[in-house]
């Protein structure tokens, strides 16, 4: 009986030593075939929710600086743009196309799909190609640059598989995420790798900033791509490369505010969003250590926008924000979310620092103007519908705004001479002349313009041959545009 036993205890033994290895290498192989098939089970089941979004822009020269030796001293052109600035010698007022591809995802049967806003920012034409290599023109239906994302529809004879959303507040850095979308022009390409952070802000790509960021490649053309779990839901929408193209550092909106948004576009155009009109940075050590603080909970309030809900609650820069509705508030991202969480209409009660004291503030939530946060060349421009007040301006189709030195910067230009295009009516003069908003306008007909009155008179008496000369400064680069009024019957 002794000997049975032991000889049971040896056989044993040699079986775990010398089979063991085996066995674990093939339980590993196993493990690894299951998980490439469920990547596999992803790729299938996205594939006909993915599509390819093809954008047209037309793009206006108009009349641009060049050499001052480079001319030809018999053009008309020439002597005109001669006598009034002084400068410029080329007339070039070419019109060109250009094009630019993202990605797509269908969010309903009936041909709604859900993208990023710069892809589809200034589209003149729309195309979307399917799965299956058909193509259908779309429309925009709204955009939203707060947070770049957009809704467009194509209309299709049979019905489109919708995606499916996943909670992106259970998203967890360390889990799988699979981006699906175009990249480079390559259609239907999927690539794996992992989140590796979520609740990411301050990096400035959009108004409003909650991303989930990911180790997936992402390049351009994935943009308003999904990025999925393993269960082929949608946990994001691709929307930022940091840096460099394959970094390995991209962004992705939450699907939970993607979705919230695409559904309030697709019903009503537009987006419900509350606001207080703060700006804010995260709490410092420095600061801590000022006021005393035993933590770096909160948001410092850097400044109020003037007559916005903070402002008139009595809200002042320098005040920590540590508790909202008696929830503390831990990060800039925690006061945002909160307040984006609650109605237009609603109140907050804000339990503020302000010079070691603690004070609270009821704010009533306000609907947030569709440009706040945004440069004029940021902002979603619609028709003007004002009419016998703008004269000139009215007619020609664009508004202006003087130009403050902030406003400069952020366009990118020294100094701050001019008014600032803030809205060209589409289909407009102007629109058709190549004006944008974000020029910033400094002569009109040769006269220096710093007000809007001055160019209403301009307008009014400068013009020639039914066409008045613009100077424009786009970006620090200047340049002529040749708008032609409207002929009246």
């Amino acid at each position: 009986m002794k000997f049975k036993l032991s000889f049971i205890v040896f056989a044993v033994f040699w079986l775990t030593a010398f089979l063991s290895p085996a066995v674990a290498a093939e339980s590993g192989l196993e493990a690894a075939m299951s998980m490439q098939q469920a990547f596999v089970d992803v790729a299938r089941s996205l594939k006909p929710s993915v599509v390819n979004i093809q954008v047209e822009k037309t793009v206006s020269a108009g009349i641009r600086w060049s050499n001052p030796s480079g001319g030809d001293p018999d053009n008309e052109f020439e002597d005109f743009f001669k006598h009034f600035f002084r400068g410029p010698r080329r007339f070039s007022p070419e019109e060109f196309k250009t094009q630019a591809a993202g990605s797509g995802l269908i969010i309903n049967s009936d041909g709604t799909i859900l993208t990023n806003n710069h892809v589809v920012k200034d589209a003149s034409k729309i195309k979307v190609k399917l799965h299956d290599g058909s193509e259908l023109d779309a429309e925009i239906i709204g955009q939203d640059p707060q947070t770049d994302l957009a809704v467009i529809r194509v209309k299709s004879e049979k019905a489109l598989k919708a995606a499916e959303f996943a909670d992106s507040d259970k998203v967890e850095a360390g889990q799988w995420s699979i981006a699906v979308g175009n990249p480079l022009g390559l259609e239907q390409t999927v690539t794996v790798g992992v989140v590796s952070a979520v609740g990411r802000s301050g990096i400035g790509a959009s108004a409003i900033e909650d991303f989930i960021q990911t180790d997936a490649s992402i390049n351009p053309g994935n943009s308003g791509g999904p990025l999925v779990n393993l269960n082929a839901k949608v946990i994001g929408i691709n929307t930022l490369i940091f840096n460099a193209p394959g970094s390995g550092i991209g962004f992705a909106i939450p699907s939970n505010m993607a979705s919230r948004i695409a559904s309030q576009i697709a019903s009503g155009g537009k987006v419900e969003r509350p606001y207080i009109g703060i700006s804010m940075q995260a709490v410092t050590d420095e600061l801590a250590g000022h006021f005393g603080l035993k933590d770096r909970d909160g948001a410092v309030v850097m400044d109020t926008a003037e007559d916005a809900p903070a402002d008139k609650a009595g809200i002042r820069a320098m005040d920590i924000i540590r508790k909202i509705d008696d929830r503390l508030m831990k990060s800039t991202n925690d006061v945002q979310k909160y307040i984006l969480s609650r109605g237009v209409g609603s109140s907050v009660d804000i339990e503020v620092l302000r010079n070691g004291k603690k004070e609270t503030y009821k704010v009533t939530l306000e609907q947030m103007p569709d440009n706040y946060g945004l440069s004029p060349a940021e902002s979603v421009q619609t028709p003007s519908k004002r009419k016998g007040d703008m004269g000139q301006l009215e007619e020609f189709g664009f508004r202006l705004q003087k130009l403050t030195p902030e406003m400069a910067r952020s366009l990118g230009i020294t100094g701050s001479a001019g008014v600032v295009v803030t809205n060209v009516r589409s289909g407009s003069p102007a629109d058709k002349a190549g004006l944008k908003s974000g020029d910033v306008i400094t002569q009109i007909n040769g006269v220096e313009i710093q007000e809007e009155s001055e160019a209403e008179n301009a307008l009014k008496e400068g013009g020639r041959n039914n066409s008045s000369v613009f100077l424009v400064n786009r970006s620090g680069t200047p340049m002529f545009l040749v708008i032609q009024s409207e002929t009246k019957d």
